[in-house]
């Protein structure tokens, strides 16, 4: 790849009638092709509605977005100098370019639009060089940890109309370690390799061939949020879910929708809807009451797609996010672990969690995502 430059776009996917104008990013990227401008130059923002600032506490809304865009805009992420201090470097990449993704998706302001282009060709500069294309000789715990960000950051760089021809030729050098290491990943990662896959035009290995949804995953096994107590003296009790469990269920969402840039699914059926409508609003109470913001984002972001806006939980949800921002923009409680990570503390945790909660806002208040109801 010569250069972050933005290249003139080839008209791609998505021709057709677009009846709902809310459509977010993926409507943007077919709109601008073509035009020889960047995603970031030229992508019409969903459009503000007038309810959009009747929604409840919407003025908080405002003031919360500001500060974290504040803080995203001020933070350094280096895949290379993160791995020195023990943080997931490409994922963090994938991150930080996602929160640039989402913002573009919900702005019309040319000046805006103008710093979100300036600072994605500033981020990705770094996948230009050796050391960030180092999945062939990373160690086996690594290339778990980074290789879905691998792809992640290369489709986000696509979508922002980059040119990915050097990064792609450094992906195909790699593709038989991926192939192997997919023996090891559970059922809605292997869905999404798989995605990818197709979307760059690679060939599948065998494991990814059989990838047929998720019929081993979270929603597939219907996981309860309560079990019978058999003395009968209470009538039930709750079940304890994992965290992978909890992680496993949103993710299976996210795949399902492309990480909201998707507006239907076609992975679950009627009854694997019913569960999810019935299992979401219980975990997101339970967020709250651990006081768990970041998986309460990812929970909330799963009922936006959904459509379970009606659920009480929903709204007690985004206020819970409102009441919590922390001074400094982040969401997040992590300070324990300041002594350890240092300055790293930021991209490490606070990122994710300012990330996933800032796009659970951005979607209620202004995503125009439609009710199931």
């Amino acid at each position: 790849m010569t250069g972050c430059r933005i290249q003139p776009a080839q008209t791609r996917r998505l021709r057709g009638n677009i009846e709902n104008a809310s459509a977010l990013l993926v409507f943007c990227i077919s709109a601008f092709c073509g035009s020889g401008q960047s995603v970031a130059e030229s992508a019409p923002a969903t459009a503000q509605r007038p309810s959009e600032a009747m929604k409840p506490r919407y003025q908080d809304y405002l003031q919360a977005k500001q500060k974290a865009r504040a803080w995203f805009d001020n933070l350094e992420v280096d895949s290379v100098e993160l791995l020195k201090h023990r943080v997931k470097g490409k994922k963090k990449v994938a991150e930080i370019l996602g929160v640039y993704m989402t913002r573009l998706n919900h702005t019309k302001d040319p000046q805006e639009i103008a710093r979100i282009n300036d600072r994605v060709k500033r981020i990705v500069e770094q996948t230009d060089t050796p050391e960030y294309h180092n999945m062939s000789t990373c160690g086996a715990r690594e290339l778990i940890q980074n290789s879905m960000s691998y792809f992640r950051v290369m489709w986000l760089m696509r979508e922002f109309g980059l040119d990915i021809s050097h990064y792609l030729e450094e992906v195909r050098t790699v593709k038989p370690r991926m192939d192997e290491h997919f023996k090891k990943r559970g059922p809605w990662q292997r869905a999404m390799f798989a995605e990818y896959y197709d979307r760059f035009g690679l060939e599948k290995p065998q494991i990814l061939l059989r990838v047929t949804g998720m019929k081993k995953g979270v929603i597939a096994r219907r996981l309860p949020t309560e079990r019978n107590d058999p003395s009968q003296t209470v009538p039930t009790r709750p079940v304890r879910w994992s965290k992978q469990d909890r992680y496993d269920l949103t993710h299976e969402v996210f795949v399902a929708f492309n990480y909201g840039l998707g507006r239907t699914q076609t992975r679950f059926d009627a009854d694997d809807l019913a569960y999810t409508r019935k299992v979401l609003p219980v975990l997101v109470r339970r967020c709250i009451r651990e006081k768990n913001s970041d998986l309460l984002a990812e929970l909330l972001s799963c009922m936006t797609y959904l459509g379970w806006h009606s659920e009480p939980a929903y709204r007690e949800g985004v206020n819970f996010l409102l009441d919590v921002q922390n001074a400094t923009g982040t969401w997040g409680d992590y300070e324990q672990f300041r002594q350890e990570y240092g300055k790293y503390l930021d991209q490490h945790a606070y990122l994710h969690t300012t990330m996933v909660a800032m796009r659970a806002l951005l979607e209620f208040y202004e995503g125009n995502w439609k009710s199931a109801e």
